[in-house]
């Protein structure tokens, strides 16, 4: 009995040290040294990657749309709980915003992603990160995850998150990349 629960600690802190649950919003992280994520206010990091169905998708093709970008995999718990809540607000924005689920592919199989997201019905564009080149523009190698931005129309990041977001929170975070404020 004292092994089971020593060997679920172990597993419980191993968990949360990949997959944060602090949530931190930081809004203004300066780009320096220091920085732990791309900083609010300035142009969001570009990226060119490979969609799961093999598309190539640039950010700098998106700009005039507002993006919502979700950093996932599914050895973490918390995204895999938000998927759902991600996939509705992308049904309720669809003709304003663009989503992507930036799949942390260096970290797992992407059959593996794949698998998880079609089981929990994800419509939204899913990409591959498969050198986590993507990931490390926009956390600076920071290994918390989920982590989100919310980008506006002219590509200038308006929110930054680590950590699990509810489903009020994320549709605050794209009105606000929309420009709308209510």
């Amino acid at each position: 009995m004292a092994f089971k629960l020593i060997a679920i600690s172990v597993l419980s802190a191993i968990t949360l040290s990949a997959c944060s649950k602090i949530g931190t919003n930081n809004t203004n992280v300066a780009n320096s040294k220091n920085a732990t994520q791309v900083a609010v206010n300035q142009q969001a990091p570009q990226f060119n990657l490979q969609s799961f169905d093999n598309q190539s998708i640039s950010l700098e093709n998106l700009k005039g749309k507002a993006v919502f970008i979700d950093f996932w995999a599914a050895w973490c718990p918390f995204c895999i709980e938000e998927m759902p809540e991600i996939e509705k607000i992308s049904q309720e924005f669809k003709d304003d915003l663009i989503v992507l689920g930036i799949h942390r592919t260096e970290t797992e199989d992407v059959k593996t992603g794949a698998k998880f997201a079609k089981e929990r019905g994800v419509t939204y564009s899913l990409l591959k990160d498969a050198d986590g080149s993507a990931y490390k523009a926009y956390t600076q190698g920071r290994n918390f995850m989920p982590a989100a931005a919310f980008i506006n129309r002219e590509g200038k990041v308006v929110k930054f998150l680590y950590g699990p977001k509810t489903e009020e929170q994320m549709r605050q975070y794209v009105k606000e990349a929309l420009g709308q404020t209510n």
